[in-house]
């Protein structure tokens, strides 16, 4: 696959959870299986916490969330699709 059939996204959460996510993968945590991201790692996303964990993914298993006037926007994947 080359890679524009990628895209680069940014999941921000506390320092303890990024640990966790680095060593044992994502959890289905309490959005329903859906992990959130953004396009960059600064943004609207800071509310989120304070630690920023960077995902390279197929663009097909990214599910477009949100749009912001500025080009930032917000995805959401499958956490089963992360750990694979």
């Amino acid at each position: 696959m080359s890679r524009s059939k990628y895209i680069d996204l940014y999941h921000r959460t506390s320092t303890e959870a990024a640990k966790k996510i680095l060593k044992d993968g994502f959890s289905k945590g309490k959005e329903g299986g859906r992990v959130y991201f953004s396009t960059r790692p600064h943004g609207q996303a800071e509310g989120y916490g304070n630690t920023v964990v960077h995902v390279r993914v197929p663009l097909s298993i990214a599910h477009l969330d949100d749009e912001f006037p500025d080009g930032e926007q917000h995805y959401w994947v499958d956490y089963r699709d992360l750990n694979r």
